[in-house]
């Protein structure tokens, strides 16, 4: 191997390690809000359904700023809109623990969901443009959003124990900015990636040219997918500990060690599904991914008790994987010019319509009962294996 590439390829590897850090400093600082809630309670003398609509609408603008985001990323550059999300990141960190009142703490949320909503697709671009296994790679990056939801829980409590809810809140700040500093320093040295010809990212935003990129068949097949995979996701991110206190009686420690567990194996399993897709093929590791999920949720709904609810927590956990072949599949399916503004596109349809899965679930569960609430997700993820399945056996055929 000559000097010239490994110079390259300590570029590629020093790019890919400082996105997983930017990765888990983003999503650090949106998780260290959800564990002060009853502490934002007390302080502002509001109620759960107020602050949860506060959290509602810093997700919905981190969806919506996917696409802008990958047209930024286009027109100005990867690096840089990754520095603008760090920075506005830690802004916005900073200004939640100052909040005075409820209305500021809200706006500040939502200057948070700017902050993370901009940094995903331009970091996935850069990193898209680097590497050729692109499914292993995004496997890599998404272990820094993983690893911030085995420290958000565990940090905000420490904290706000011994200082209270706003520095817990605001040591998201100081996160940001260390791994902004590193971002700055380390981003600018070795060979840069190639890019593609310059577009016109404010015209790529316009909603017709957006249409027109989702609806090219492999994009919106990949869509689909996605939203299956994101709207069990985020139901289960909210829902399970509750689910298995109430429907499998555990108590409130375990159920917590078995989400702390959950995460651990959403965590290991991304770079293992990247690579497995890179190797296998993307539609038949996604197909097999769900099944499993299908598998586990319909144990959690069928059952009860502990014997059982581990390995089925195990299983949707193995499930919860399909971020990086789906997102390598969605990647590939786009022409080089479109890969900022057309995955940014792709990200705001499949968060903002999964977003709906927490809604839907908590409402069966209501009406209906936790078993039907989870069974759902148990369908949800069998039609997207059953789907593949079909997709597999076509192109078979041919």
């Amino acid at each position: 191997m000559s000097r010239y590439s490994i110079a390259q390829l300590d570029e590629r590897h020093a790019a890919l390690s400082v996105c997983v850090g930017a990765y888990f400093a983003v999503r650090l600082a949106q998780l260290l809000v959800s564990p002060v809630v009853p502490s934002l309670r007390d302080s502002f003398g509001v109620s759960q359904g107020a602050i949860g609509a506060i959290l509602t609408g810093m997700w919905v603008v981190y969806a919506v700023a996917q696409a802008p985001s990958g047209a930024a990323g286009d027109r100005y550059g990867p690096r840089r809109v990754v520095l603008a999300a760090l920075g506005c990141t830690a802004v916005a960190a900073v200004a939640l623990a100052a909040a005075p009142s409820l209305l500021t703490f809200g706006a500040f949320a939502l200057l948070l969901g700017v902050g993370a909503g901009l940094y995903y697709t331009p970091a996935t671009a850069l990193l898209a443009r680097r590497f050729e296994d692109v499914g292993r790679v995004i496997g890599v990056h998404r272990m820094g959003s993983q690893a911030a939801g085995l420290v958000a829980p565990a940090l905000a409590t420490l904290l706000g124990a011994r200082f209270g809810w706003r520095v817990a809140v605001g040591s998201g700040a100081l996160v940001a900015v260390l791994v902004l500093g590193v971002v700055a320093v380390r981003g600018s040295g070795g060979a840069p990636a190639p890019r593609p010809a310059r577009t016109d990212g404010g015209a790529s935003v316009r909603p017709r040219a957006l249409v027109g990129v989702l609806a090219r068949p492999p994009v919106a097949f990949s869509v689909g997918l996605a939203t299956v995979g994101e709207f069990a996701s985020l139901a289960t991110l909210s829902f399970l500990p509750t689910f298995l206190v109430v429907h499998h009686g555990l108590s409130l420690s375990a159920a917590g060690a078995l989400f702390a567990a959950y995460f651990g194996i959403v965590a290991a399993l991304q770079p293992v599904s990247g690579w497995a897709a890179d190797r296998l093929g993307r539609d038949a590791v996604t197909g097999g991914l769900f099944a499993l999920g299908a598998l586990g949720y319909a144990s959690l709904a069928l059952t009860e008790g502990a014997l059982v609810a581990v390995p089925a927590v195990a299983l949707v956990g193995v499930a919860m994987a399909w971020g990086p072949p789906v997102q390598a599949r969605a990647v590939t399916a786009l022409a080089e010019t479109d890969q900022g503004v057309g995955f940014g596109a792709v990200r705001t349809s499949y968060i903002l319509v999964g977003a709906l899965g927490p809604a839907v679930v908590g409402t069966l569960a209501d009406d209906a009962g936790w078993a039907v609430g989870f069974g759902l997700l148990a369908a949800v993820l069998a039609v997207g294996a059953a789907s593949l399945a079909v997709v597999t056996w076509r192109g078979t055929a041919k």
